[in-house]
Order: structure tokens, then C-alpha cells, then sequence
């Protein structure tokens, strides 16, 4: 399970050194070596090491040709997803432009481990979100997980 919220910079080669805290969360037998990167929700970029991807994959190819969200959605999810990368000696991927483009992303980019994926933010970006969406945390958590219903007042 990926945790934690990691400052980093992408090169100028458009590599970005992913922390070794969350290389250390993929276990290589089980999920497979190097990542597949993914349009992310909210303008960021979400990786997924291979075991997980293919999880997505089924999901996505339970869904019904037919429903037009659904052809949409695969269209857009799999066309501006990346092909396999892997990490290189110094813990690093390459950012492909696409996927730069897409999220935004400049130098400063925030790394953040969520559940089975990693995101990439970039660094305004994600501090507007963290503002944004702060303050809604503990009313947000009273929802999901229906603390505070009428029934256990």
C-alpha cells in the first residue's frame, strides 16, 4: 500500500526520482517490476504497478461497449495511458510530455502515495487542492464512513 506525500523535481529530461519509501511498497514478485502511468483524476498522474493496472484493465473490460461513458472513458484512459516504464539505477522514470502536458506538471511536483496507486501533482496544484479540500476532511470521513448517523446518536 502506497502512503506518504514526498517534494520532488523533474529534470530536464523529464525523469523524477520516485522515493525509495514507495519503490520499497512494491513487492516485484507479486505486482511486477516498473509502473504504467495514467491520466489521473483532478489534473495529476497516477502510476500503477503492473499487478494493479491489470486489476483497472478488468474492471474497465467489464463495462458494456455499448454505453457511450463507458467507450469514452476507455478511449481517453488507454490512448493517454503510457507504455511500461521502469525505474533506472538512480530510482528514476521518465515523464513522458504527454503526461506532463496533461497534469500540468513543471519542476516542483509533489508525490503522493494513495492506497494502490501513486500520484503526481504538480506542486500548485496539489497545495490548491490540499486548501480547497482541507477543511472538508473531517465532515468528508463523517459521510464515508456514516460516524454520527441519526441511529447512533
Amino acid at each position: 500500500m502506497f502512503t506518504g506525500k514526498h517534494l520532488h523535481t523533474i529534470d530536464d529530461n523529464n525523469r523524477l526520482a520516485i522515493p525509495s519509501s514507495i519503490r520499497k511498497c512494491v513487492d516485484e514478485e507479486k505486482e511486477g517490476k516498473g509502473f504504467f502511468i495514467t491520466p489521473g483524476l483532478d489534473k495529476c498522474l497516477a502510476i500503477y504497478p503492473p499487478l494493479h493496472f491489470k486489476e483497472i484493465t478488468k474492471k474497465l473490460s467489464e463495462l458494456m461497449f455499448t454505453n457511450q461513458k463507458a467507450r469514452t472513458f476507455q478511449r481517453l484512459f488507454f490512448s493517454r495511458s503510457s507504455s511500461f516504464v521502469t525505474c533506472d539505477k538512480q530510482g528514476r522514470i521518465i515523464i513522458p510530455q504527454l503526461h506532463k502536458d496533461y497534469a500540468g506538471l513543471k519542476k516542483e511536483v509533489v508525490i503522493i502515495g494513495v492506497m494502490d496507486r501513486i500520484e503526481i501533482w504538480d506542486l500548485q496544484h496539489w497545495n490548491e487542492f490540499e486548501e480547497d479540500n482541507e477543511q472538508n476532511f473531517e465532515r468528508d470521513a463523517e459521510d464515508l464512513f456514516r460516524l454520527g448517523s441519526a441511529s447512533n446518536q
